[in-house]
């Protein structure tokens, strides 16, 4: 089950919505909990049934570790590790063990076979929040808390599949804070709102971006300098309304049942600098890449040559967290280079009193944000680096074609929809979105304050449009990093 299906939209979240307010309205608290959680697996198990089982098992291991702690210190180092090791190799085993057997077995001849593994749906995302959950405990952070409510914390479906990646002392006190079992309808009006703007973002925008990048993609249009260039657009776009409308539409989810999950998408191509970008994209991310690998690396450091070691050891993670290919890992390296490169410039700026313009370090960040997409639009190095080629390849007869190849000019801005006036309008649309319109929190609390009735009929009236609109469920991008 998607969050962009009509049967999430209407059967779903709005029968899990009314039974848990109606087991609270009788004050069957502990009741509730347990019926949210048994939701939160069912809607899991919609995509395999085997999964279920995976998550229990992760979540029973993880859970019966954090009661082992607050003994002695040398056994909780050992339970730490323990834990670690464990959480990794769950997730190593799913995710990378096919790699593994085919390096091992082309590169050294070793004789051993790839299998055809399951892969669970949200398994990075799940295992991180344990992760941090173990070496929380083993610091001394963590309450006593019943095993719902860890469960909840892991598996509340809203966040499960990809994210927020929330804390513990972000969401299990939500769960057992008993004003929080009352409707709010505050909450809920913002909840919709959020959600019925994800959906537009998924929906009306991102899903209409596809076509277009599958054909330019499959048929290698992208060997011209014009093309290649509104090819890194379009790909960029996707991305962007695809995350941000999956997040919009899990904290939507979220605050309807009074639950604020953490922000996790803040207009990232607003940033002046790709540090800036960095921080506002997949933000709960960043922020357990920081806590805990970069800032226990040592940080930022005096000595340049330990923050270069500090981030490129951050990089190569990202990129293996995403998957374990070439690609992936040099799109990770490549952004921590570019990040050390950024903290020199910051240094350099402040010794000469430099300044550069707000609109000109944002039209430099997002142009590199574009050189950097050849390593996430591209599943291999030889496609990666002849997109980067022509994209770096000006010259008047790349112009020419532009104009000229009518094969190019018919998966133009048409192809989107399949009238190029609405193509206009939504390239329009996105530009507006993405370089100058607020966030979707900062609207949705706009759209509260105002409690206007004329801005409630539109909502509904768009929510109807993206609902009806939903003709072929298009899986969000995060799915594909598990």
């Amino acid at each position: 089950m998607l969050f962009n299906s009509v049967e999430y939209i209407l059967c779903f979240l709005p029968v899990v919505f009314g039974l848990y307010f109606f087991f609270n309205k009788f004050k069957l608290y502990n009741f509730s909990l347990l019926f949210l959680l048994f939701a939160s697996l069912f809607f899991y198990s919609t995509y395999k049934i085997e999964y279920a089982y995976i998550i229990v098992f992760s979540i029973l291991f993880n859970y019966s570790l954090s009661l082992v702690f607050k003994r002695k210190k040398i056994i909780n180092k050992f339970v730490l590790f323990f834990g670690i090791l464990g959480n990794i190799l769950l997730l190593a085993g799913f995710k990378y063990f096919n790699f593994v057997a085919e390096v091992l077995k082309t590169q050294l001849h070793f004789p051993i076979n790839t299998i055809e593994i399951l892969v669970p749906l949200g398994i990075s995302f799940f295992t991180i929040q344990q992760i941090s959950y173990i070496v929380d405990c083993y610091k001394g952070k963590i309450k006593e808390y019943s095993f719902i409510n860890y469960a909840l914390f892991i598996c509340f479906f809203p966040q499960f599949l990809a994210g927020p990646i929330v804390r513990h002392q972000e969401i299990i006190p939500q769960f057992q804070n008993i004003k929080n079992r009352i409707i709010n309808q505050e909450n809920i009006f913002k909840g919709l709102f959020l959600i019925t703007l994800g959906l537009l973002k998924k929906v009306l925008i991102a899903d209409n971006f596809v076509d277009f990048i599958n054909c330019v993609d499959s048929n290698g249009l992208f060997h011209n300098f014009g093309l290649s260039w509104f090819f890194a657009f379009a790909k960029v776009a996707q991305g962007y309304f695809d995350f941000s409308g999956y997040c919009d539409i899990a904290l939507g989810s979220a605050l309807l049942f009074n639950i604020k999950l953490p922000e996790n998408f803040n207009s990232p191509f607003k940033a002046k600098n790709i540090i800036d970008y960095w921080n506002r994209w997949h933000m709960t991310l960043v922020r357990f890449l920081k806590d805990y690998v970069f800032y226990p690396l040592g940080g930022v450091q005096k000595n340049m040559v330990k923050t270069f070691f500090n981030l490129i050891v951050v990089g190569g993670v990202y990129g293996c967290w995403k998957a374990v290919s070439p690609v992936n890992i040099i799109y990770g390296l490549i952004n921590a280079l570019l990040i050390y490169f950024n903290l020199l410039w910051k240094k350099l700026i402040l010794k000469l009193n430099f300044k550069i313009s707000g609109f000109i370090a944002n039209l430099i960040t997002f142009i590199t944000i574009l050189l950097t997409t050849p390593f996430i639009a591209q599943t291999n190095l030889k496609s990666s680096f002849t997109l980067l080629k022509t994209m770096l390849e000006f010259n008047l007869d790349s112009i020419s074609q532009w104009h000229l190849n009518k094969t190019i000019i018919e998966f133009l801005p048409g192809k989107i929809f399949e009238d190029a006036s609405l193509s206009i309008i939504l390239l329009v649309f996105s530009f507006y979105m993405m370089f100058i319109s607020k966030n979707s929190s900062e609207l949705a609390d706009k759209y509260v304050e105002a409690n206007n009735t004329f801005y409630t009929v539109i909502l509904a009236l768009v929510l109807t449009i993206c609902t009806l609109s939903i003709t072929r469920y298009q899986e969000f991008v995060y799915f594909n990093f598990n």
